[in-house]
């Protein structure tokens, strides 16, 4: 199994999925986005779509934006 740019993958990695928030879903209580994948799968090139996913467990990764390795690791 591979990444989008051909590494290989194996139980334990890291990784991150670059997406587009598509809506934003605010209550009182939550907040989640809706987000569709900016790569396209193998082998038809299709997006997917994830939905209900709370903002508390991603991290904005816009152009300008500074995410380190230690990010994706957070404290148990």
């Amino acid at each position: 199994m591979h990444d989008a740019k051909g590494r290989d993958l194996k139980v334990g990695d890291s990784a991150l999925i670059p997406v587009r928030i598509k809506q934003l879903h605010a209550t009182e209580d939550y907040c989640n986005v809706s987000a569709e994948s900016l790569y396209g799968r193998r082998p038809d090139g299709a997006k997917e779509t994830f939905g209900a996913i709370n903002t508390g467990v991603l991290l904005r990764a816009n152009a300008g934006d500074e995410n380190s390795p230690d990010d994706l690791h957070p404290p148990q």
